[in-house]
């Protein structure tokens, strides 16, 4: 009798432990592998980069999109410009080639056909380039953190990447080629020496 309480009592503490090393165990590594991580926005942005610059491959000649804002901007708007959301603030991808007049501290000017350009250098912020690419819908993140970080992250490449060679060796004269972001209102709509986010900027020997 004795015997097989102890058979049963061995049975019962086998059983236990194999509960806990099949069930308490994986739980514990469960929790560990879905602890919560942060988006990474800078690995997200080389992901996607090339994609970017091949959207804005198709962007608009500059003075092409300036003709149709000032014969009917409603409609230009509405086929060009891109945003996240809802308003009078819509984000266009250009592309243009022009003159450099002035290399400022801040920017350079130049002179696309008959409109002057100011190509920022130093205030690259805001969510121009993202918004204007259209390759970002609000839907696809839970947080608007996430997609402030991705503006960060391809503005940050923009100051690093292609402002401080393209500065080191642009001189007034300078035929250059650019594509990039402008952010434009439609309510107040002001087409005078627009600021352009660039993503691409070469001197055309």
């Amino acid at each position: 009798m004795k015997k097989g309480i102890k058979y049963t009592v061995f049975i019962i503490i086998a059983g236990v432990t194999l509960f806990n090393s099949m069930y308490l165990l994986p739980l514990d590594e469960k929790l560990a592998s879905e602890e919560i991580r942060e988006f990474d926005a800078s690995a997200y942005v080389d992901g996607m980069w090339t994609d970017l610059q091949t959207a804005y491959n198709g962007a608009v000649e500059i003075n092409s999109l300036f003709d149709k804002l000032r014969q009917d901007p409603a409609q230009t708007f509405s086929q060009e410009s891109n945003a996240l959301g809802i308003g009078n603030i819509g984000y266009f991808k250009v592309k243009g080639e022009g003159v450099v007049q002035e290399v400022n501290e801040n920017n350079v000017i130049i002179l696309a056909g008959d409109q002057n350009v100011e190509i920022e250098t130093e205030f690259i912020f805001g969510n121009a380039i993202r918004d204007a690419s259209g390759l970002i819908r609000i839907n696809d993140f839970d947080k608007t953190s996430d997609l402030n970080s991705i503006s960060e992250s391809i503005n940050e490449k923009v100051r690093k990447q292609l402002i401080p060679d393209f500065r080191t060796k642009v001189k007034k004269g300078d035929h250059i080629s650019f594509q990039g972001a402008i952010e434009l209102n439609k309510a107040h709509l002001d087409l005078n020496e627009p600021e352009i986010i660039p993503i691409s900027l070469q001197i055309v020997p």
